[in-house]
């Protein structure tokens, strides 16, 4: 049996890889646009200038202006959660684990450019419900994957009765601190050195709370 694949599909495959090449361009040149200018700047129009191609080129991937976004706001989320650099190993002593899981989660997400493009389309889309609605969507999702490592790592939280609720603290407090590079003081020392006070602080909270956790029988100690 012959097996080859027909220049008919080859040709269709390729074609496919092409437009998902241009896809991923046309994204990253509209980050590119909102995290260098401003989120008023980004429009169809814009993005084909930027990206060397005509607005209905440019059209033909991205139909309209808030579908983009959408796009945008699920690369800059996605590529957020999917580093498993945000794992410190859950052996370690609760101190070394909070502050290699903080340091790690705020270099990685939170202190990135894209966090900023990212509630920079959130706050610009606000009258847009097809966007927010997206945003909800890959919030959940994201939130819920963060969710089940943080837990991973640090299992004595697990089983508190509070744990959603402090896990959001978390996740609230790396936000705040995150957004409030959108507004850095005169001083950009001043702003770091805060946010690096800030980030301790935290991270000596999550290990505070690992220790005053009951410990964790496992079954096999059980039985």
């Amino acid at each position: 049996m012959n097996h080859s694949i027909s220049p008919k599909t080859s040709s269709r495959r390729t074609h496919a890889e092409r437009s998902a090449a241009t896809r991923r361009h046309l994204i990253a040149t509209a980050i590119d646009v909102i995290q260098n200018r401003s989120l008023e700047e980004m429009s169809i129009h814009e993005l084909a200038r930027s990206a060397g191609m005509t607005s209905g080129a440019v059209q033909h991937h991205f139909e309209s202006k808030a579908v983009l976004m959408m796009n945008v706001l699920s690369e800059l989320i996605e590529s957020s959660a999917q580093s498993g650099a945000l794992w410190p190993d859950s052996r370690l002593e609760p101190g070394e684990r909070a502050i290699r899981f903080v340091q790690a989660v705020w270099t990685l997400v939170y202190a990135q450019p894209r966090f900023v493009a990212a509630w920079n389309i959130y706050l610009g889309c606000r009258n847009q419900p097809e966007v927010l609605g997206h945003v909800a969507e890959l919030r959940q999702r994201v939130q819920a994957r963060m969710c089940e490592g943080f837990f991973a790592v640090f299992p004595e939280l697990a089983n508190e009765p509070d744990r959603d609720g402090f896990f959001g603290l978390v996740l609230s407090s790396l936000r705040g601190i995150g957004l409030l590079r959108m507004f850095p003081a005169p001083q950009q020392e001043d702003s770091e050195a805060v946010q690096q006070a800030q980030l301790a602080c935290l991270a000596d909270l999550i290990a505070a709370r690992c220790r005053s956790a009951p410990p964790t029988t496992s079954l096999a100690t059980a039985l």
